[in-house]
């Protein structure tokens, strides 16, 4: 296999796939999400779409959502009442149906004690929002109510609903992308595998690394995900997607801190308790934080920004979300000394005969995708808009890939010698060196 020389190449071919990904989100995908208005002047409003009708009259609204071919993932509705009596509030409840199942209770909501009141004209402001998930039911219903404040049902003011919900066309791009994405994953998985049994050579650390990071690769790119979309959700499908999203973050984590600090010894014995074991209890704090966060609170590592921090109001949450936050930070700065300690060390220039060709391959790629994925996060965390993290999914799956398939093909098995190992290299530039010292030694005495 030819050596390639990422240093030059490696940020071309990660930016270049997020370049081409880009046009696909802008214009296969659409927008990732959708709305819905209706404005209800009166106590009798009616409104119909081929996968929703809503029917206001008297004192309640009535939402039928069929979702079939129109809405995925999850849809969110959200009731405004700009005027409203003093003390009156509404609330909403959602049932799902479906065969053998009618109108099973899923989600409530209530403005009772939320009401705010308008500055300038003084009148109590009612705003609902609920959000339900997909559940796999055929047949979504949602019931709108207005009451007084002992309780009693009260006429609905004018009001204005919103409905909100992911499209199936952004959903089936998706889709077609991780599609492909599991399959190439999936063969470089076999024939990286297939590789390692036919190599002669001893079997190197990082070798070993790619084929666990190539397993976990194939829960990033989520196959689950296509049957979700299929079956109309289902969230304990949903659940084990996040927990293997959250194992290869973990895992990369390892793979990073383990080689990076392997890099400056790599022939010496690594001892459990003073190599292995600090890294490992970093990413497994990172870890324990992200799934004790995702299904205590269902709060997702990677979705969490500036907004949703301030809005966290129970103490245990802070502190996941601190621990996780920590955990993240952690594995960088280390990272960084590792990294930085080895050029510095060395100096670039001895890098290219001290290094091997695997050596520099990971650091070069590395710096550019921990760039690549920064900017994209920090710009979640303080630019984001509304649905942001949905339109980023597809750049930071593409991002991944492209640098598992470099890495791959960085720490290919091959039995040739064109990667040699960084212990020879030395001993020739070192071998190199003292023939220039000898020759020198017998010009002095020539003259």
């Amino acid at each position: 296999m030819s050596v390639c020389q990422y240093g030059y190449v490696g940020p071309a071919l990660l930016v270049l796939p997020l370049f081409l990904i880009s046009l696909v989100n802008l214009f296969v995908a659409g927008p990732p999400l959708k709305t819905i208005i209706f404005d209800s002047t009166g106590a009798d409003y009616g409104a119909k779409l081929p996968f929703l009708e809503l029917q206001v009259g008297g004192t309640g609204a009535r939402f039928t959502l069929t979702p079939q071919d129109e809405i995925t993932h999850f849809f969110v509705l959200t009731c405004y009442a700009p005027s409203f009596q003093a003390g009156h509030y509404i609330d909403a409840e959602v049932k799902g149906s479906k065969l053998h199942l009618t109108n099973k209770p899923l989600n409530s909501g209530t403005t009772r004690g939320r009401a705010q009141v308008h500055a300038a004209s003084g009148q109590q402001v009612n705003t609902l929002q609920v959000l339900q998930p997909l559940l796999g039911f055929s047949e979504y219903t949602i019931t709108v109510q207005g009451h007084t404040s002992s309780g009693v049902a009260a006429q609905l003011p004018a009001m204005e609903y919103r409905v909100t919900y992911v499209p199936s066309r952004f959903s089936y791009t998706q889709v077609c992308v991780r599609a492909i994405f599991t399959l190439t994953s999936l063969c470089m998985l076999v024939a990286y595998t297939c590789a390692m049994a036919k190599s002669n050579r001893t079997r190197e650390l990082g070798q070993l690394w790619m084929t666990i990071l190539l397993v976990l690769l194939i829960a990033l790119n989520d196959p689950l995900y296509i049957v979700r979309i299929i079956v109309g959700g289902n969230q304990y499908l949903y659940c084990i997607s996040m927990l293997g999203q959250i194992a290869f973050s973990g895992g990369l984590f390892l793979f990073w801190l383990v080689y990076a600090d392997g890099m400056n010894n790599p022939h010496g014995e690594h001892a459990i308790c003073t190599f292995y074991l600090p890294k490992a209890l970093l990413a497994a704090a990172y870890v324990a934080c992200a799934s004790t966060l995702f299904l205590a609170y269902g709060r997702v590592p990677d979705r969490l920004n500036l907004a949703a921090v301030q809005e966290a109001s129970d103490s245990t949450q802070h502190a996941l979300i601190w621990g996780l936050s920590g955990s993240v930070v952690g594995v960088g700065v280390w990272l960084s000394v590792f990294v930085a300690r080895a050029v510095y060390r060395l100096g670039w220039k001895k890098v290219e005969y001290i290094y091997t060709e695997r050596e520099k391959s990971f650091v070069g790629i590395t710096i550019v995708f921990v760039v690549l994925w920064l900017c994209g996060h920090l710009f979640l965390a303080f630019h984001g808009s509304r649905g942001s993290w949905m339109q980023l999914q597809l750049p930071f799956l593409t991002l991944t890939n492209s640098y598992l398939i470099l890495l791959t093909h960085a720490f290919w098995p091959d039995d040739s010698e064109k990667v040699a190992p960084a212990d020879t290299q030395a001993h020739e530039l070192g071998h190199r060196d003292s023939e220039e010292h000898e020759g020198g030694l017998l010009d002095d005495d020539e003259d």
